[in-house]
């Protein structure tokens, strides 16, 4: 090394002021990188919702009617029907519009097939990606039966979300407030409240793994508990009763029409907690819409439309026991769910 030549390079304090200056430049940009890649996860489940919303549509311009909340060729009588087809009954609406969603191979396999929802036969467990919201967890409970996040709306009433009607208290399955039920075929003329006022379709979480909050609170049957009753049961995150532990979770069955797996209704706001009946084998309740959405839902209407409806949209009497007819009693949100309830949504959505 010539004399008087010097090293040249960084200094051990220079490099620490590098770091540490970049350290605060990505802590800087790590939010918003986050929230671009939550936002373009959230376009993509609304996307995934207008496609089944248009769907819907396809099929009725089909049919001239929508399709069932829960329907199949099965027989629920195992007494006379052999086993595994006592559940082709239980069939959610997502097998009816496979046609519609580009999965019309699928559909034509369905056609052959004498397996209940919940069977795990392999034909129930192809994950179809159009049924499944990125900015979820996506757990899977059961390792052969793929999920959803998108479920149909059954009206603002716990009663009518079950899968028989013969359970002797004078409730009515087949004949829902909102558009789904089982059996339940509404036509466009059904709508009296206006194909933008009711909703069709919204997006529900699946719980983060097997023992996580996606299933729902054990209650007392539908008539006997009220929104805010199922609300008192879920604090601090977490439910202070019995949470069902066999059945499955929200979303746990695409395959399966019964309301735990693919229904919802209007009577706790969205983001809330849901609550199953008690002693309701077909999983009646009261089941909230929800996502991984910062304030909100996705919601798609009768009209085709989606939309983005706040947690905090108003929601009524959460203290008044279901209402069979007429008014609903949780106000836009309830009215939002029905189909003929006479109300008028005026407020601000």
């Amino acid at each position: 090394m010539l004399a008087g030549s010097r090293r040249i390079g960084f200094t051990l304090v220079e490099l620490l002021v590098v770091i540490a200056i970049i350290g605060v430049l990505v802590g800087l940009l790590l939010p918003a990188v986050q929230a671009a890649r939550e936002a373009a996860r959230r376009m993509q489940c609304s996307n995934n919702l207008k496609q089944l919303a248009l769907s819907l549509h396809n099929y009725e311009s089909t049919y001239k009617r929508f399709p069932a909340g829960n329907s199949g060729s099965g027989c629920r009588n195992s007494a006379i029907c052999p086993t595994n087809t006592t559940g082709r009954y239980r069939i959610s609406g997502h097998v009816f519009l496979l046609p519609f969603i580009e999965q019309g191979n699928l559909y034509q396999q369905y056609d052959a097939l004498n397996s209940a929802a919940w069977s795990g036969n392999a034909y129930w467990t192809p994950q179809i990606q159009s049924l499944v919201c990125p900015s979820d967890i996506q757990f899977r409970p059961v390792a052969n039966i793929a999920i959803t996040n998108y479920n149909y709306c059954g009206g603002d009433a716990a009663t009518v979300m079950c899968s028989v009607d013969e359970l002797g208290d004078g409730r009515n399955c087949k004949n829902p407030r909102g558009l789904f039920g089982e059996y339940s075929y509404a036509r466009m003329g059904d709508i009296a409240d206006g194909t933008s006022n009711t909703i069709a379709m919204s997006e529900h979480t699946t719980p983060s793994g097997a023992m996580a909050l996606g299933r729902a609170a054990i209650v007392g049957g539908g008539r006997t508990d009220t929104p805010a009753g199922c609300r008192a049961r879920f604090v601090n995150n977490a439910y202070t009763v019995a949470v069902n532990t066999d059945v499955g979770t929200r979303g746990g069955r695409w395959s399966d029409g019964a309301s735990l797996f693919t229904r919802f209704n209007t009577m706790v706001p969205p983001n809330g907690p849901s609550c199953m009946e008690a002693d309701n084998h077909w999983l009646g309740g009261m089941y909230a819409a929800g996502s991984k959405h910062t304030g909100g839902v996705m919601v798609a209407f009768a009209d085709g439309s989606v939309r983005f409806i706040s947690q905090n949209i108003d929601s009524g009497n959460q203290g008044a026991r279901e209402s069979l007819s007429g008014v609903s009693p949780y106000g836009v949100w309830g009215a939002l769910g029905t189909k003929a309830g006479g109300e008028v949504a005026s407020e601000e959505q």
